[in-house]
């Protein structure tokens, strides 16, 4: 009489088990995978809030404001957009730098746009 071997599968089961969790890149202990940029949320929201506030006080009741405000908001979106840009671009050398330079580019894109 033979035997057949019947091999069982259940040992890949419990390698999954033994693995540990992988989180994602910087993301913040104690949050969601998700809320990994909600700091950058923020930030871009009181950026925008206050670009658009500085160019409603900005602007003189004889001007076009409904004008002066899509104006305004296609050149928020371009600063956004170029703070982005200098973030991705230098984030692979340094991602604190790559923080600063985000910073310092946002400040004084907004000072550029409240003295203009």
């Amino acid at each position: 009489m033979t035997q057949t071997r019947q091999e069982t599968y259940d040992w890949y089961d419990e390698a999954d088990a033994l693995e540990a969790p992988r989180g994602g890149d910087g993301a913040l202990p104690g949050f969601p995978i998700a809320w990994q940029h909600f700091g950058w949320w923020l930030a871009g929201i009181a950026f925008s809030a206050i670009w658009i506030l500085e160019t409603w006080t900005a602007t003189s009741p004889a001007q076009n404001a409904v004008g002066s405000l899509a104006e305004s908001l296609w050149t928020l979106l371009l600063s956004l957009a170029i703070c982005l840009g200098i973030y991705r671009f230098s984030k692979a050398q340094s991602r604190p730098l790559a923080h600063v330079l985000c910073i310092v580019s946002a400040v004084v894109l907004l000072l550029n746009h409240a003295l203009a």
